[in-house]
């Protein structure tokens, strides 16, 4: 017995090491949409899921957002400076739906409450021409 009390408290420390590291730099999931049709996407803290969407060409584009964290969030759509629209502000544990309408381009998907979008909360969402 007191051979495997420090086996076991090794394999603890590797177990907890193995989860350190920062993966901040790896790529989120990307879907694949078309116009007229719904994306569901989870928003969690702080981060959305897709991270990416392709839209295969203009036109409009329903967002539905599932808020799994416990924070209130938001999907808004910006192009540029311009917010162009996406769900309102929710508490966690509920699911809403935001349309736009996008022309080609690259926009940028964001969570508007407080400092989520600097703690990672932003995506992308391509349109093709």
């Amino acid at each position: 017995m007191r051979r495997l009390v420090p086996l076991i408290a090794a394999l603890g420390v590797l177990a907890g090491l193995a989860g350190c590291g920062d993966d901040d730099d790896e790529p989120g999931r990307t879907v694949n949409a078309k116009p007229g049709s719904t994306v569901q996407v989870v928003a969690d803290e702080y981060s959305f899921d897709p991270e990416t969407i392709v839209l295969s060409g203009p036109g409009e584009l329903t967002f539905e957002l599932e808020n799994a964290g416990v924070l209130a969030h938001n999907l808004r759509v910006f192009d540029g400076a311009e917010d162009i629209g996406g769900t309102t502000t929710f508490t966690g544990g509920k699911t809403l739906d935001g349309t736009v309408t996008v022309e080609p381009g690259e926009y940028e998907l964001v969570c508007t409450v407080g400092n989520h979008a600097d703690l990672g909360m932003v995506g992308t969402l391509t349109v093709k021409g």
